[in-house]
């Protein structure tokens, strides 16, 4: 690990040598341009916003007025630009300038009142928490108040229609975030925490949320159904040139401690950023790739025993976090520099470690056909992954009509851990009698060596919109793992003990290869022909061995051992149809997909024979955009996709590995088929500073694959295999709606997010349908003067399902939350903030329901030149209440889950700002990247 820390850091130095050159370079050969805003009674106007705009109107640089009102453009190239300045209040002011052989002085700018505008200003106390525009939706992150040494988690959360799980994993209007960009610059790409976790709050000035397309049909075009959601961060502007960072450290009681920092460099449209952070307050500052390695259970479904896995069909609800307590360290770099307009490159490189301690209990009741039993238990677990990765981004122009992008990644990871669980599972009838006991644990270590490379590529041939375009990635994935595997069943039935050294190996490649070729017919018309190869091959191998008269683990058992193999390959051939408007876009296609797999098991030690398929799907996508002005838009998307069986599912071969569950295979299975259609509807009225978003997600299963199980309440074993049914199902409503009330110093949100999830699945024979319900509704009343910021919240949750089998009762959970923020700004740089939830619950498992009050406070004090130091004491969870509890609901089952949390402590901190800016401003690339030059031209 060592010699990789210094191979990465001499890898940063020597990129910040090669840009030092460059950046001299400029300076050399480039001017500025001064001068001073002044209102019409030659008042300077401070925080005026001047602009330097390129002849096809895009941002060259820009800064904001001082105090003096005088502005200063650094680094600016010869040639022909138009200055723009504005000030709320005021009319706009442009004028066209020539920079050639000489700094520019302007001298004194006067701006003229716009009276209409400047008398609805005078009363606004906050600018517009969100705005839309088209298919963009912009938050200002101004209106949503963070802390001294807050990073962009702490932002996001605020968000209307943002929620952030225990994973890190964001979710605006029900859509994951895949990625987090910075002025339109991918920021450690495939890793949105780094960015939440890393950057510092207090430099975004806009988050923007943007649905767009996959690499390849941004560049044809044409929509592929791989839609994505990302958030583009904007910095606030004058921090756009130059130099800054932020370091971060804390200590607290319970031997709690934090710390981070980052170092950033921007300069026109190049970014480097180095970073580090370590703690032990459950703040991952990436996303592990041996997260799942070592918590992975060597013998697969082993330690789950008849439990099942989290989360089910059912969906759950949950409050606090689910994962323990978590020690992190990182250390990563990430880069965008542009060569030229022909040449970028972007990529970044991280190493890290996360170690948990994780302690749960937890109780299921297993649905029956007649009557349930009771699963009651406990796991301890404690892991340590170490993280390796890295990734690289060229994007080449060789001219106006060609584009190539080139993205390859190579991931490693270590992880091991020590786990061990014990449960005992009674009959719910009146003997309340003991079916089966069970205790395990677990040592082991594993090891994963990853990489992609992804080539996209396309060239327009005419200048109507003809355009050829290719696209091609190949992938490879090998896990090692080995451990030691400890088991004790007591049942009715019989007592079974497991002693034995398991041995797993892992491996998967892939590869896919798309071909397009877009036609204009006229009249707003394209058409678009695709091809496309796609394969896959995959194997496992599990190896048991038990002891020997010495005590050695070196008899194999072929009972406990399997191997699967399994290879797939389909070729698929789309023809669609475009139609662009003015105001709409409406794309309609089909895609016939022949599908090839076959696949072989040893289970046991039984070969079953090996199992070959070939089918045909018909795959259908419609898509509409209407947008009849700037702020409003509706979207809609249909597209159909089907899911081959797995290996597993498939083999019809008995797996014993389980001691209370045994897997076999069905090889009839068929592919299952989903209908997806999503809907999304944004509008905003300026006039009011009004904002509405609506979504939905309604999904159609036809031929679901789903487990059935049989349940012998003698051993407490269940044997599960497999079938097809239809009607599963899910609908998804939500959305949030924003207004400035009177006065513009108060604003109202309100958010609602709710699911219906039907799902079948068959007990002891008889078929049993669940239906699941989740509700969850919110409403926030916000406050902000000059120095106080306040806001009230309220949330109500609601979640429940019904069984068609038994007569297991199911009462609804319902979740009540009331909560307060504050924070006030004093003068001398102090700040007090505060923060209080009161929880109540009710409808859970014995033992869980509660009523809880969380508190956190703290006192900061700025100090220094431009209050760049801060010495912060805050309390946390200050009652010591938390509870991190999870409710699932499925049809074969209820459970619930409670785990361990920090608790109260409280910390010291100390946070340094530094920075050296030269203002100016990058241009964001978000709305090229979104549309994908150079593919058509826009139709």
């Amino acid at each position: 690990m060592t010699k990789t820390v210094y191979h990465l850091l001499g890898l940063c130095l020597l990129w910040l040598l090669a840009l030092a050159p460059l950046s001299a370079q400029t300076t050399a050969t480039t001017h500025s341009v001064q001068g001073q805003v002044l209102d019409e009674e030659q008042k300077p106007l401070t925080g005026a916003s001047v602009s330097l705009l390129l002849p096809d109107g895009k941002l060259k640089t820009g800064v904001t007025t001082s105090r003096d009102g005088s502005f200063h453009l650094r680094s600016v190239a010869s040639g022909s630009y138009t200055l723009r300045i504005t000030f709320v209040g005021y009319k706009a002011y442009s004028k066209a300038l020539k920079v050639a052989g000489k700094n520019l002085q302007l001298g004194k700018i006067q701006l003229a009142e716009d009276g209409a505008l400047l008398s609805e200003v005078k009363v606004i106390g906050k600018a517009a928490e969100v705005v839309v525009k088209g298919d963009t939706l912009e938050f200002n992150a101004g209106s949503y108040t963070t802390q001294q040494g807050d990073a962009v988690e702490e932002l996001v959360k605020k968000l209307p229609g943002a929620t952030i799980n225990e994973q890190g994993q964001v979710t605006i209007n029900g859509k994951t975030v895949s990625q987090i960009m910075v002025d339109g610059k991918c920021f450690f790409e495939g890793d949105p925490k780094v960015a939440l976790k890393n950057l510092p709050a207090e430099l975004v000035d806009k988050i923007q949320v943007v649905d767009r397309d996959s690499e390849a049909a941004r560049l044809s075009g044409f929509s592929d159904g791989n839609e994505e959601t990302i958030l583009n961060l904007t910095i606030k502007a004058g921090k756009k040139r130059g130099t800054f960072g932020t370091a971060f450290a804390g200590l607290g009681t319970d031997k709690r401690y934090e710390g981070s920092a980052m170092l950033s460099r921007f300069t026109g449209d190049n970014q480097m950023t180095l970073l580090g952070s370590l703690n032990n307050t459950n703040s991952a500052g990436f996303s592990d790739v041996s997260s799942e390695l070592a918590s992975a259970n060597m013998m697969l479904s082993m330690a789950t025993s008849a439990r099942g896995s989290r989360p089910g069909p059912g969906g759950g609800g949950n409050f606090g976090q689910n994962n323990g307590i978590l020690t992190s360290r990182v250390l990563g770099g990430n880069i965008s520099h542009t060569f030229s307009p022909k040449l970028t490159f972007g990529g970044n490189a991280l190493i890290g470690r996360n170690s948990r301690d994780k302690q749960l209990e937890s109780t299921v009741q297993n649905i029956l056909g007649t009557g349930s039993t009771t699963e009651r238990g406990g796991t301890k677990e404690l892991s340590t992954n170490d993280s390796y990765a890295g990734n690289f981004r060229i994007e080449w122009k060789p001219d106006s009509l060609t584009q190539f992008i080139i993205s390859p990644q190579l991931r490693y990871g270590r992880g091991e851990s020590t786990y061990s669980s014990a449960y005992e599972t009674r009959n719910d009838d009146a003997t309340q009698q003991s079916i089966s006991s069970t205790t395990q644990s677990q040592q082991s270590e594993q090891r994963q060596t990853s990489g992609e490379l992804h080539l996209d590529a396309s060239r327009r041939l005419s200048q109507s919109g003809r355009t050829l375009t290719l696209s091609a990635e190949g992938s490879f994935d090998q896990t090692l793992g080995e451990g030691m595997y400890r088991s004790l069943l007591h049942s009715l039935a019989r007592i079974e003990s497991l002693d034995q050294r398991i041995a797993t190996t892992k491996r998967s490649q892939s590869y896919r290869a798309r071909l397009g070729w877009v036609e204009p017919l006229g009249k707003g018309f394209f058409t678009q022909l695709t091809y496309q190869l796609r394969g896959s091959h995959s194997e496992s191998q599990r190896e048991a061995f038990d002891t020997d008269a010495t005590g050695q683990y070196t008899q194999p058992n072929a009972a406990y051992s399997n191997e699967f193999r399994s290879d797939y390959f389909t070729q698929q051939a789309g023809l669609a149809l475009k139609k662009k408007g003015k105001t709409y876009d409406v794309t309609a296609g089909l895609t016939v997909e022949h599908a090839r797999s076959s696949s072989y098991s040893l289970v046991a030690g039984t070969a079953a024979p090996t199992i070959s398929r070939a089918v045909t799907n018909f795959a259908p996508q419609l898509r509409l955009s209407y947008k009849p002005q700037r702020t409003t838009e509706l979207h809609l998307d249909y597209h159909g996709r089907s899911t081959q069986p797995t290996t597993e599912q498939l083999s019809p071969v008995q797996d014993v590995t389980n001691p209370l569950v045994v897997y076999r295979g069905n090889q009839d299975l068929s592919p299952s088929f989903q209908h997806n259609l999503f809907m999304r509807y944004n509008n905003f009225w300026t006039s009011t500073q009004t904002s509405l978003a609506l979504f939905g997600h309604a999904q159609l299963v036809q031929d679901a694959i789903i487990s059935r199980s049989v349940y012998d309440l003698n051993t407490g074993v269940r044997t599960v295999d497999y079938t097809n049914v239809n009607g599963n199902g899910m609908l998804g409503l939500g959305g949030f709606f924003t207004q400035t009330l009177p006065g513009k110093k108060f604003s109202l949100r309100l958010g609602s997010m709710n699911n219906l999830i039907r799902s079948k699945t068959f007990i002891n024979g008889e078929a049993n349908t669940s239906l699941a319900l989740r509700l969850n509704e919110n409403m926030t009343l916000s406050y902000r003067h000059s120095w106080v910021d306040l806001s009230l919240r309220g949330g109500w949750g609601y979640y429940n399902a019904s069984n068609s089998l038994g007569n297991v009762s199911t009462p609804a959970t319902k979740d009540y939350s009331l909560g307060w923020t504050s924070t006030f700004t004093l003068p001398l740089g102090f700040t007090i903030e505060g923060d209080a939830t009161y929880t109540k619950t009710t409808g859970y498992s014995s033992g869980y329901d509660q009523e809880q009050t969380l508190l956190n406070a703290g006192i900061s004090y700025s100090f220094l030149t431009g209050r760049k130091a801060t010495i912060r004491l805050k309390g946390y969870d200050l009652l010591d209440s938390r509870r991190s509890i999870w409710r699932n609901i499925t049809a074969s089952s209820i459970s619930t889950e409670e785990t361990n949390t920090l608790g109260r402590y409280a910390m010291l901190h100390f946070i340094y700002r530094f920075d050296s800016f030269a203002g100016g401003g990058s241009k964001s690339d978000m709305k090229t990247n979104r549309q994908g030059p150079p593919g058509p031209p826009p139709f």
